[in-house]
């Protein structure tokens, strides 16, 4: 089958795009309203500009921010135009992680408290900062969290954006309540 002679359809063109409802109308009160219009002065309502549904302060409104576009500056609620995922960079950072040390400190002045007790004070505490000092460091190497490691953790992440139903560019979302003042 052959698929280098067929055209792509535009998802985005101003035909495959049509207003609901009747667009002469508040579909709240009946009143009516400018066709370009997404707020009713009569029943003093917003309403969604493509699918003509009540907007409540609560509920997620956006507008194209494009001059060019049919929406541009118009509220269409979250609903018609609903989030689109991205996944990013993972983020990746290093994470200390505490060692041992106190334990192998207490092993350390036993095995020196033992070595005093069977010969003078300055054997013992040299045999105390040895083991500690050197032992630590050779069980470190051998893998051992000792003296405490770094662990690289990495964190998924993903954002979420918004674009235009009609012609597909970014849009800004309106705060709950901003469209009722």
């Amino acid at each position: 089958m052959a698929v280098e002679n067929q055209t792509p359809t535009n998802a985005t063109s101003s035909e495959s795009i049509a207003r609901r409802g009747d667009v002469d109308k508040c579909p709240i009160c009946g009143s009516s309203v400018d066709r370009d219009a997404y707020h009713c002065a009569t029943c003093r309502n917003y309403f969604c500009f493509h699918c003509r549904a009540r907007l409540l302060p609560t509920d997620s409104q956006v507008e194209c921010v494009n001059q060019e576009c049919g929406y541009y500056g118009k509220l269409v609620c979250g609903l018609c135009d609903s989030p689109h995922d991205k996944k990013e960079a993972p983020l990746i950072y290093a994470e200390p992680v505490d060692g041992y040390w106190p334990l192998w400190l207490g092993i350390a002045l036993i095995v020196g408290l033992v070595a005093w007790s069977m010969t003078v004070w300055w054997f013992g505490f040299f045999i105390t900062i040895l083991v500690f000092a050197a032992g630590g460091f050779w069980l470190q190497k051998k893998g051992f969290n000792i003296f405490g490691m770094e662990s690289m953790v990495s964190h998924e992440r993903s954002s979420s954006y918004r674009t235009c139903i009609r012609c597909q560019q970014p849009t800004k979302e309106i705060k709950a309540g901003a469209s009722a003042k």
